[in-house]
């Protein structure tokens, strides 16, 4: 009876650490600011298309800013307009500096 607990722990402490270990992703994981390509996809072909490929939904492009074995088998990338990167969800040409939203001082 008083096996029964710790070998019930153990098990299940074995199928959560085993179940984590299960996932692999397939496609591309990012937003408007860039993201990250899967070794999956990495092998399969061109990385910097799909990245553009991802970027053009916000009339970005790509720069790949670590591949490989820097990130841990996946490739990840920024997207950038001719300004430089892209903030998350807003056009191009709707970003300000922050220098020209200020009043100018008083004196």
């Amino acid at each position: 009876m008083r096996l029964i607990r710790p070998v019930f722990a153990l098990l299940l402490l074995s199928a959560i650490v085993g179940a984590c270990g299960t996932y692999t992703r397939k496609e591309i994981e990012g937003n408007s600011t860039g993201g990250v390509i899967p070794p999956a996809l990495v092998a399969g072909g061109n990385t910097q298309a799909a990245a553009n490929a991802h970027c053009a939904k916000w009339n970005t492009t790509a720069r790949i800013t670590f591949s490989g074995a820097d990130a841990g088998g996946d490739t990840v990338f920024v997207c950038e307009t001719a300004a430089g990167p892209a903030v998350l969800g807003t056009p191009a040409s709707a970003v300000t500096p922050p220098a020209a939203k200020q009043a100018p001082a008083k004196r």
